[in-house]
């Protein structure tokens, strides 16, 4: 063979091969293509199907999506999320601790990862990684998930009934939170739930100035009023709000214990001292009823000694001389008895008790 006949040769040859190899790239990357479709219509597929409430299937998508692109980490978080949502928190937790080992500051599966924990009652660890998520990368609207983040773990130690952890997520977001009608009722009735009635008062007074009809703020400074034990200016702020939505329940409901309360508080300003010392009696007597009834025959020795007591003391006559004494009296051993009401008595604290309740923690305070 000649050289020219082999120089011609080799190049069909390599020509051959480059085609070859851009036939077999273009290929790979037309199936790689699909796949990727055929990928991203199982994820597409699972969040309808977990929108409408249908978790399992939802869990059955991602699955098939991540099985064609193994390294989509919203594949997998939305697998984390559905199995959450399904029921199955274990499941849940592995995967979202897989994905995290792989990207532990990215924010969303930290958020993911702080649901699934909550949802198992794990409030400290629930607490961790939602701080993991409010500091950690967002790809978007970094500013406004970090919010919802906050408000979101707010609400968690709200219903664990952590009022000083709640108190101190509470006070950043006083001034960080957006000032829109809805987040500042939220944030009142947050510190109400904190603790911090006071904060809540103040709120609720900034938003009358600029939203003078609407009833739920009156509500909401009613409430933080009724919190602060001034039930005189709750009073007033619930008449309010029923005068422009007369049929709220909820609110009339808090208006009737107002009215409960006061006429049954013996430290009201304005009372003879006679009708003080007859107020502080019906009470002491309102609560030994209820101390018995709920203790019936297990009560301590302690707490019988001190139901004698106040039995006794109840009989005797008390002359005029010595009614703001007997005021006096009848004030500490409501106290007391209401003390072995809470700690001795298992029975929750019913609708009839409640004004009971309210008087006797100002006593305590």
């Amino acid at each position: 063979m000649s050289g020219a006949s082999f120089v011609r040769t080799l190049a069909g040859v390599v020509l051959a091969i480059v085609a070859l190899f851009s036939i077999d790239t273009f290929l790979a990357k037309t199936e790689r293509a699909e796949s990727r479709v055929e990928a991203t219509r199982f994820y597409a597929s699972g969040q309808r199907l977990l929108e409408q409430g249908k978790s399992a299937e939802a869990v059955q998508q991602f699955r098939s999506a991540i099985a064609i692109e193994r390294d989509n980490q919203d594949y997998q978080l939305a697998l984390g999320q559905a199995l959450l949502a399904a029921g199955r928190s274990a499941e849940a937790e592995a995967a979202l601790n897989e994905l995290l080992q792989r990207n532990p500051i990215d924010a969303a599966t930290n958020l993911a990862m702080a649901r699934v924990l909550a949802k198992e009652d794990r409030v400290d660890d629930a607490a961790f990684y939602y701080h993991r998520a409010i500091y950690g990368q967002w790809k978007h609207d970094a500013h406004a998930n970090q919010l919802k983040v906050r408000f979101e773990l707010t609400d968690l130690l709200n219903r664990e009934g952590s009022k000083e952890a709640l108190l101190a997520k509470l006070l950043p977001l006083q001034n960080d939170a957006p000032d829109d009608l809805a987040t500042r009722k939220q944030l009142g009735h947050l510190f109400i739930a904190a603790g911090s009635p006071a904060r809540a008062a103040d709120i609720f007074r900034a938003l009358l100035r600029t939203q003078p009809r609407d009833p739920e703020v009156y509500r909401g400074l009613g409430d933080a009023e009724f919190a602060e034990g001034n039930y005189h200016t709750a009073q007033a702020e619930f008449q309010a709000s029923l005068h422009l939505r007369p049929a709220d329940l909820e609110t009339q409901h808090r208006l009737d214990l107002c009215d409960q309360v006061l006429e049954l508080d013996p430290m009201q300003r304005g009372l003879s001292a006679e009708e003080q010392y007859q107020r502080s009696r019906t009470l002491v007597e309102r609560v030994l009823e209820d101390v018995i009834r709920c203790l019936g025959g297990s009560a301590s020795g302690a707490a019988q000694e001190l139901i004698k007591i106040v039995q006794d003391g109840l009989k005797k006559s008390v002359p005029p001389a010595r009614r703001r004494a007997a005021l006096e009296d009848n004030l500490a051993w409501a106290e007391r008895l209401w003390k072995v009401r809470k700690t001795d008595c298992k029975q929750a604290i019913g609708a009839s008790e409640e004004p009971l309740a309210l008087l006797s923690a100002i006593l305590v305070r």
